[in-house]
């Protein structure tokens, strides 16, 4: 186990490299000049050059022939080995800060949606295997192809229209009302008004975070109903199966503690591929919600040509799905005893 956690963080770090690579190139690709979107009408020809240089932006890419390291490339690399992910050129607020504050809460409605996703999407998938070709089976495809198919803009924006504007059952936006206040312990604003014991403002933040979790863990709902009813007509097919239902054990036994355990790590990898998707997808969601996360952060980033924003924001998304996707694979060993890693 401990030479397999050396490969695979040594395996990450290269990852890690990578991809800094590929986000240094791309927003230095976006049309515009930041000098210029942070000048605004005073973006005179020497303000802009003088802002440049300031913010060394008028340095070679990659190198410079009078000193290879006084390059955009390797000190940013350098920096980020530091943990320093520079600060934001609009804000001048350290991106390390704002991921601080912003994190916590994209990482809750992430939680929700995960669990909404689960919630609905391994029941409707159990009930559809077991209940092949049934009207339950037909129903569960269909809702499934219709998840995978909706756009989140497009759902996130009819959830806003029906239950926020047309019936006011909930709040179209924000993570609270204007009435309600939590002192932050954890960021995560459920969690926080649990400790403190503020139920008022647990149900108020409950609230704010149904639409939006909804229409954000629309898609991964969809892909668990599906994986789960694929893998378990899989596993319900197996010699063992058939040995259990000839030897007597009732109907509980045989489909979920026998057939369901065993289906369950593709269900296991989905969840861990779908975190990924989950931060892809806030961009979006937060943005139609006006959710406070990383996601309307980068993407009021990308407007502005906010380099160390947008690079700061994609890597740490990109290490968290990297930590996810590890946990992932260990939890394999716990559901499989035969899975061992050396």
């Amino acid at each position: 186990m401990g030479s397999y956690l050396i490969r695979r963080l040594l395996r990450t770090l290269l990852v890690m490299l990578g991809i800094s690579l590929v986000v240094f190139v791309f927003v230095r690709s976006i049309p515009g000049d930041p000098a210029v979107a942070m000048l605004g009408e005073r973006a005179t020809p020497e303000a802009a050059a003088a802002l440049r240089e300031q913010l060394g932006l008028n340095k070679p890419w990659f190198f410079n022939p009078q000193n290879p390291l006084d390059a955009q490339y390797p000190k940013y690399v350098s920096a980020l080995l530091q943990g320093d992910l520079g600060a934001g050129i609009k804000s001048n607020i350290p991106v390390k800060d704002d991921l601080g504050t912003r994190f916590p809460a994209t990482a809750e409605l992430s939680i929700a949606a995960m669990g909404f996703a689960l919630l609905f999407g391994l029941p409707a998938g159990i009930l559809a295997a077991i209940r092949r070709n049934s009207v339950w089976d037909n129903l569960a495809t269909t809702i499934s192809l219709v998840g995978v198919s909706m756009p989140v803009f497009w759902l996130g924006l009819l959830l806003s229209y029906f239950f926020a504007v047309k019936l006011g059952w909930l709040p179209p936006s924000a993570r609270l009302g204007n009435e309600t206040q939590i002192e932050p312990i954890t960021g995560l604003y459920v969690l926080d008004s649990l400790l403190r014991g503020d139920l008022r403002a647990m149900w108020d933040a409950m609230r704010h975070l149904v639409l939006p979790a909804i229409a954000l863990g629309s898609i991964p709902l969809a892909i668990v109903a599906r994986i789960t009813r694929s893998s378990l007509l899989d596993v319900l097919g197996q010699d063992y199966v058939r040995t259990a239902r000839a030897k007597g054990l009732d109907f509980r036994a045989v489909n979920l503690k026998h057939a369901l355990r065993n289906a369950l790590l593709p269900v296991v990898t989905v969840v861990g591929l779908q975190a990924g998707a989950l931060l892809g997808g806030a961009v979006l969601t937060e943005t139609i919600f006006s959710w406070p996360g990383i996601g309307s952060w980068v993407y009021e980033a990308i407007s502005q040509r906010d380099y160390p924003v947008i690079q700061g924001g994609v890597i740490f998304a990109a290490l968290v799905v990297s930590i996810v996707n590890l946990l992932v694979d260990l939890s394999y060993a716990a559901l499989d005893p035969r899975i061992q890693y050396r």
